[in-house]
């Protein structure tokens, strides 16, 4: 398994700043690069599977297309990212500023975090069939503020994510589950045709894996499957992990062989996961329960209005700056001091129209 991270810088070389610095700004040029330089690991998945993944400052709704009219947007879904890291407005707006992002969804904002998804369960298992064009864009916490941290895991090919903030201390134990993944933020379309038509090897099917990390030594590592049919979590497999020797990793990888086939489901949020970690102390400590879906579907989620307000305050953002200079520039096009005060104001309005909308919204 081949893993290819690309960085990228998007803001602004020269030129006006504020408040245009609130968006990324991509030139032609820097798609051009970006492009060749994820199309150099084409060659290397024709002979192994290649993971892609990719980080910027600006997220997507935030980042301008370049003047040919080309987006980033346009290059993520022509490799089919696994996934687009980015920040910014970090965790101002809600933990959940995440989007899945096909052909099919908004250019510029969607109103869940599924929109454009389209319906799983037809595709082709040909090998002619055109590969499915989709990536996940993840914005982060920051750690100057928030003190949050996200840990990656690749394990088979499936890309799964852990966010926890260090704000009131350290903590002794960290629980990443690498398979299943989360259903809600973690499952793409294409996974749902691998389970269809067996394209990723069984084996990664066969066991409950995650990632666990201590200062102190762990004694034994359990898995917890609850069944949300009955209306409440009722606990249907509670089993012990064996710690996998020689993984690699920084964490130690607990594996527990399952009937996966068993838990195979229409609904992609019937089954729950959980795992829990008891250390030498006879503490425990629990990873966040989460729904999943072997069988590859997705459970749609909706933004609150908070998080959904960050796609309307930037379609707000970009008529007020549009209008507001348009008419200055008619206005003073003779003045160029009236042209800078008028610019001035423009910003404030600006400002007070984000803040306002701030304040209504909490």
């Amino acid at each position: 398994m081949e893993v290819c991270f690309v960085g990228f810088d998007s803001t602004m070389e020269i030129g006006l700043r504020g408040p245009t610095n609130l968006f990324g700004h991509p030139t032609d040029q820097l798609l051009s690069d970006l492009d060749m330089e994820l199309s150099q690991w084409d060659a290397e998945s024709a002979k192994s599977s290649v993971r892609k993944i990719a980080f910027g400052h600006f997220p997507l709704s935030f980042s301008a297309p370049a003047d040919s009219g080309k987006s980033l947007k346009d290059v993520f879904l022509k490799h089919s990212l696994s996934a687009y890291l980015c920040g910014h407005l970090h965790t101002r707006f809600g933990k959940n500023l995440k989007r899945h992002h096909t052909l099919l969804s908004g250019k510029y904002y969607q109103f869940n975090v599924h929109e454009g998804l389209s319906d799983v369960g037809n595709e082709s298992c040909s090998k002619n069939a055109e590969p499915i064009k989709e990536f996940w864009e993840w914005e982060m916490g920051d750690w100057r503020k928030s003190r949050a941290m996200r840990i990656i895991a690749i394990d088979s090919g499936h890309v799964s994510f852990l966010d926890t903030d260090f704000k009131f201390g350290s903590r002794d134990v960290i629980i990443l589950p690498t398979f299943p993944l989360d259903s809600r933020f973690m499952q793409r379309i294409s996974y749902s045709r691998d389970y269809k038509c067996q394209t990723m090897k069984i084996s990664s099917y066969e066991s409950i894996r995650a990632l666990v990390f201590s200062r102190k030594v762990i004694v034994s590592v359990s898995v917890k499957i609850y069944d949300s049919m009955p209306g409440s979590l009722s606990l249907v497999l509670d089993q012990v992990m064996m710690k996998h020797n020689g993984n690699g990793t920084r964490g130690d990888m607990y594996v527990s062989p399952w009937n996966w086939r068993a838990f195979s489901d229409s609904s992609p949020d019937r089954y729950w996961l959980q795992i829990e970690a008891i250390d030498i102390s006879g503490s425990s400590s629990f990873s966040q329960i989460r729904p999943f879906s072997v069988n590859g579907l997705t459970s749609r989620v909706n933004w609150r209005w908070k998080e959904f307000f960050v796609w309307v305050a930037n379609g707000l953002i970009c008529i007020t700056l549009f209008c507001g200079l348009s008419f200055q520039f008619f206005s003073h096009c003779f003045s160029f001091h009236k042209l800078f005060l008028g610019v001035r104001r423009i910003i404030t309005l600006t400002r007070k129209l984000v803040q306002v909308s701030l304040e209504v919204t909490l």
